[in-house]
């Protein structure tokens, strides 16, 4: 193959080689800037506008604009930057930030927009708005409104309050709000003392925040001083805000009592109000008065229930006890304010006149009205005889039990002697129930003798002993923990006995001979006699650890 010219043009016998091809590079940084160098010379047809390219068009028309400003790349690189406009303070005076967000510009001076120079900052305003409540009355609810400067949006939120009875928590999720007038709100809409009007909602602007004012005193804009919130809702008594279940609180976090549960009057005889005076109540206490009283219902019997009367606020709650045959119905009365007499005396708003039960009004042996239904007190704990004795000056007498007549026989329960079979805990527990349950362990005594055994060389002990049985030893061991008692005989060599475990580990404490008592701890020290299973041990000797436990005990 000398001469190309001698190939012939035929498929597979042609080459041609490519040449270098060099792309020249157009994207140079000069100046801190960018721009394109090195295209060829030549015009463009016009694209045509596509719908897609006019609302893109559109979109970025719409967007949120950079000053007017003409900056290069470096004024935009964050280290050629004096201040960091994230971490740095506000634009100066001469860029006020309600001009800025009027167009979502800064003036000039500044290359930062204002939704990265007021990233994160907001202006809290405190307002309330009036809503009618259920017995026509006002109710004041408070709410905190938000101006976000960053992008000129708007939440409202309403703090929570515990058993109010209504939906509290966000009202106005964050979005450009729309006013009154049909505009978006702006910075100007919220004036201290004056109304804004939200989607038809008046809110009135009473207060702000440190913040606000101080951003804008520093915009010049001239603020009013602080108006106080008005008085919310309070009811006097149970009669409205228990009714429609609001509980003991009103809105707004005001308690619905105003007035010391205490120091109201609540004794609906003369004879209680010859008592002594009851002496002021902390109102944190956690104490609770409990009572034991009975209902003779004519159809199903006598009616047990446990009266609970808290002291912290004056309330009193009725629990009914299961019995067999009844539905299980455990709460007769919510906790709540108890009319004195147990009357539906509950009374207009307003009223003062109402009376409710006190802790003088509950006499052991005399009934108790629960709203048409009087309960008999017959017993109560420990705490609350102590507290009608040293509190209110009762006697003891005054306070005993006092026996309930239900007309009903008494069956005394005798436990059947234990028959030696099985565990005697075991069997007793047997005669209580169909199904018996474990006996509950004893924690605190596990943790003070787990691990502890009292151990002794004991040899058979009694006259007439023959050979080999004289000469037998053994190791008595005593558990602390449940009482059980373990023999042990080591082996001896040529001695014709086989040893090991003379008496394994009992199940249960052993009893003494002729009594129901087990052995206990005490009886096991050097020089005692013990019967266990017809045969009797005499303790020998002791070693340095158990002479310490028995010191202990």
């Amino acid at each position: 193959m000398g001469n190309d010219e001698n190939i012939p043009l035929l498929p597979g016998y042609s080459l041609t080689l490519p040449g270098a091809r060099k792309l020249p590079q157009t994207l140079n940084y000069a100046g801190g800037g960018i721009f394109v160098t090195g295209l060829p010379d030549q015009s463009h047809p016009a694209r045509p506008i596509t719908a897609r390219m006019a609302g893109d068009e559109k979109l970025a028309t719409q967007g949120r604009p950079l000053t007017d400003k003409k900056t290069t790349l470096a004024d935009h690189v964050k280290g050629s930057v004096a201040v960091d406009p994230q971490n740095g303070p506000a634009p100066p005076p001469g860029a006020p930030a309600v001009a800025a967000l009027g167009d979502m510009k800064l003036g000039e001076g500044s290359a930062t927009p204002a939704w990265v120079a007021y990233d994160g900052q907001s202006l809290s305003y405190g307002a309330y708005f009036v809503e009618k409540a259920l017995d026509g009355r006002d109710r004041i609810r408070r709410c905190v409104i938000r101006f976000h400067l960053e992008d000129g949006t708007v939440d409202v939120h309403e703090h929570k309050t515990d058993n109010s009875g209504i939906v509290q928590g966000r009202i106005l999720k964050r979005h450009a709000a729309v006013g009154a007038s049909g505009e978006p709100l702006a910075i100007a809409d919220f004036q201290i003392g004056s109304t804004v009007a939200i989607y038809g909602r008046e809110y009135n602007v009473v207060c702000c925040d440190a913040y606000t004012r101080e951003f804008l005193r520093k915009e010049g804009l001239t603020i009013a001083a602080d108006v106080p919130f008005p008085d919310t809702l309070v009811d006097e008594g149970p009669g409205v805000l228990g009714t429609i279940g609001m509980g003991v609180r009103g809105v707004g976090g005001k308690r619905v009592f105003e007035t010391d549960p205490v120091e109201v009057v609540i004794g609906a005889s003369s004879a209680s109000s010859n008592q002594i005076a009851e002496p002021a109540i902390d109102p944190f206490t956690k104490d609770v008065l409990s009572f034991k009283c009975s209902w003779d219902d004519s159809v199903q019997g006598i009616v047990h229930y446990t009266l609970n009367y808290f002291l912290a606020d004056g309330t009193v709650e009725v629990l009914e006890e299961e019995a067999p045959g009844r539905d299980p119905f455990p709460k007769m009365l919510a906790r709540s304010k108890l009319p004195a007499g147990g009357a539906f005396d509950v009374g207009p708003p307003g009223e003062k006149t109402r009376t409710f039960l006190k802790p003088a009004d509950i006499v052991m042996g005399q009934p108790v009205g629960v709203y048409g239904r009087n309960l008999t007190v017959h017993d109560c704990d420990d705490f609350t005889r102590a507290y009608y004795v040293k509190t209110l000056g009762r006697t003891i007498l005054e306070m005993a039990p006092k026996p309930l007549n239900d007309g009903a026989v008494k069956h005394v329960h005798v436990d059947p002697p234990y028959n030696g079979f099985g565990s005697e805990t075991d069997s007793l527990r047997n005669c209580h129930s169909l199904v018996p349950k474990r006996a509950p362990p004893n924690l605190r005594h596990f943790e003070q003798n787990f691990g502890k055994e009292l151990r002794f060389n004991a040899a058979f002990a009694g006259p007439g002993l023959v050979p080999p049985n004289d000469e037998r030893r053994f190791i008595v061991t005593f558990y602390l923990v449940d009482g059980t008692i373990s023999v042990y005989e080591p082996p001896m060599s040529n001695s014709g006995i086989i040893g090991g475990k003379f008496l394994e580990r009992t199940l249960e404490p052993v009893r003494k001979p002729g009594a129901r008592a087990p052995y206990v701890a005490r009886d096991f020290y050097v020089g005692a006699t013990v019967t266990l299973n017809s045969h009797r041990f005499e303790l020998l000797n002791t070693d340095e650890s158990t002479e310490s436990i028995i010191r202990s005990l």
